[in-house]
Formats: structure tokens, C-alpha cells, sequence
């Protein structure tokens, strides 16, 4: 979500706007990520934010990058990964874990700041766009 959110700021992270204009036919977004947004954006108060927001998030939804899911892969690999992070006293969240999930067993990076709590996890390759 992070990049889905400095992409609305006028004064964002010009890496971030170039890294996403050259790479946005391979991006996606997990379906949780989506939800999470959407969720937000549906407590805002009215004005002109929200309406900004609004206008973004339906041109992302029209045209933006394929939104995907946690599916049976995705589910199995949450599971088990979760077990090992919790023994090893990983500190996560569930969306960390399904946009995890997802990346990695589509053989995709998640594109996150760092440092991610999930940094290290097998599996899963991690691309910080907000620094060189």
C-alpha cells in the first residue's frame, strides 16, 4: 500500500512515480492491499482529499495494475510461513503476510519499505522503491 499511497501525494517520492511508470505492466495488487485502501478511503470525511483520493483509486481500478488474491498457493504458504514466524517472535501483520503470500508464490517482488518485518522469509523477495 505504500506505493499506492505516494502515488496520490502531488510532492511524493519521484523515484517511486518513475519506478511504477516503467514497471507498472508487471505490478500487481493483492486483493487485501486493495481492500485495506478502499477501506480507508470509505472513513475519510467528505472533501476535497477524499474526492481527490476517490478520482485516483477509480482510474487505478480502470486502469491501473491486475488486482490478485490470496489463493490455495497463497493460503498454503501463509500458513506455514506463519508458524516460523511466530516461533521465531516475528512481530506481523495479516496484510504484511497476504501480500507476502501472494508475491511469493507468484515469483513476484513485494515492493515495501524497508526494513519489512518479513525481510529474510524464504521465499519471498522484497524491493524497497523508496531508496537508491
Amino acid at each position: 500500500m505504500a506505493v499506492i499511497a505516494e502515488l496520490t501525494r502531488p510532492d511524493g517520492n519521484r523515484r517511486v512515480f518513475n519506478l511504477f511508470a516503467q514497471r507498472q505492466a508487471a505490478c500487481a495488487i493483492a486483493a487485501p492491499a486493495l481492500t485495506a485502501w478502499l477501506r480507508g478511503l470509505d472513513a475519510l470525511p467528505e472533501g476535497p482529499r477524499r474526492q481527490q483520493l476517490a478520482a485516483f483509486t477509480a482510474e487505478l481500478l480502470h486502469s491501473g495494475p491486475e488486482v490478485v488474491g490470496v489463493d490455495r498457493d497463497a493460503a498454503i504458504w501463509l500458513a506455514r510461513s506463519a508458524v516460523r514466524w511466530e516461533r521465531s517472535g516475528r512481530r506481523w501483520r495479516r496484510l504484511d503476510g497476504e501480500q507476502a503470500a501472494i508475491a511469493a508464490t507468484r515469483d513476484m517482488s513485494l515492493v515495501a519499505r524497508s526494513p519489512h518485518p518479513l525481510a529474510g522469509t524464504d521465499g519471498l523477495k522484497l524491493d524497497d522503491w523508496f531508496r537508491p
